[in-house]
């Protein structure tokens, strides 16, 4: 049986007392929060590579609704490397913000949060981080964890990123990224994952499964069957520099539950996607490609 643990943290005037667990569904944290006003993936908004204090602090002052941000170790692929948990995009090795500053500036606000693992070895130290901080001040709110680094079946690094998590830190959100965009060797590996997660390990987490847009419709039959295995299961649409087809989007849209799918695309594509579907913007902010 899944367990979770809800933590309560009593914050300043600015930053509203909040109740969550950390493997909590992101959407009904949103509504918690009062940033949507239902449990809409195309409502959710979202920063990225939030890694700097000034990119931190920029998005803490923003609209956007969730902070999503690089994790690596401090000189990683150098001989000065430390085990220290830095905020960093490859080929940055070196930082002014780590961690455990991240997530204490993160946790005074009301934002939520997604954390991309760079390297492998930097999963260990960062679940450590994150245990002792729940430990010690309390995470009060969803947190996701994506790794980027997963290569095809059969790889090692999937099985010890799983058993890390389910060892150190088990209550959270799986995004497990895949270094390909071919969509066969994509549904392939999903369902690889899919299985490993569901009946190999035998783990009770929640996973939201990265989709590459562009490829999305055409790979469908395949990603809805993937959707429909389990309630814990969840889409995030992303794109790269390659804005998708609207009328792809509308066509995931008409083919999915509102909350069972997260669309991290870029402007201009999201207004006009969501001015196509008929949702009305009620707020100026909008996914933000740095």
């Amino acid at each position: 049986m899944c367990a979770s643990v809800s933590l309560v943290i009593f914050g300043g005037s600015s930053v509203p007392p909040l109740s969550f667990p950390t493997d909590g569904d992101m959407l009904d944290f949103l509504v918690q929060t009062g940033d949507i006003s239902k449990p809409d993936g195309l409502l959710a908004t979202w920063f990225h590579r939030a890694n700097s204090k000034e990119d931190m602090n920029h998005a803490l002052a923003g609209d956007a609704m969730i902070l999503e941000a690089d994790v690596t170790l401090e000189g990683y692929g150098t001989p000065n490397v430390k085990p220290i948990p830095i905020m960093a995009h490859p080929p940055n090795v070196y930082s002014d913000n780590t961690l455990d500053q991240w997530l204490d500036a993160v946790l005074a606000s009301r934002k939520a949060m997604k954390l991309d693992f760079k390297s492998l070895d930097s999963v260990d130290f960062s679940l450590d981080v994150l245990l002792t901080k729940n430990n010690t001040v309390g995470i009060n709110r969803p947190v996701w964890l994506n790794a980027d680094i997963l290569r095809g079946p059969n790889t090692p690094n999937f099985v010890k990123i799983l058993t890390l998590i389910q060892e150190k830190f088990p209550d959270v959100t799986l995004s497990p990224g895949w270094m390909v965009k071919h969509v066969h060797r994509l549904i392939r590996r999903q369902c690889f994952v899919k299985s490993a997660i569901t009946h190999e390990n035998d783990l009770c987490l929640q996973v939201t499964f990265p989709i590459y847009t562009v490829l999305a419709r055409s790979g469908w039959q395949h990603i809805s069957w993937l959707l429909s295995q389990s309630s814990r299961f969840s889409l995030t649409l992303w794109q790269d520099s390659i804005h998708p087809n609207i009328s792809d989007l509308l066509f995931i849209r008409d083919n999915s539950h509102p909350d069972k799918v997260y669309y991290d695309i870029y402007e201009p594509t999201l207004s006009a996607f969501k001015e196509a579907g008929g949702i009305k913007i009620l707020m100026a902010s909008s996914s933000t490609e740095l």
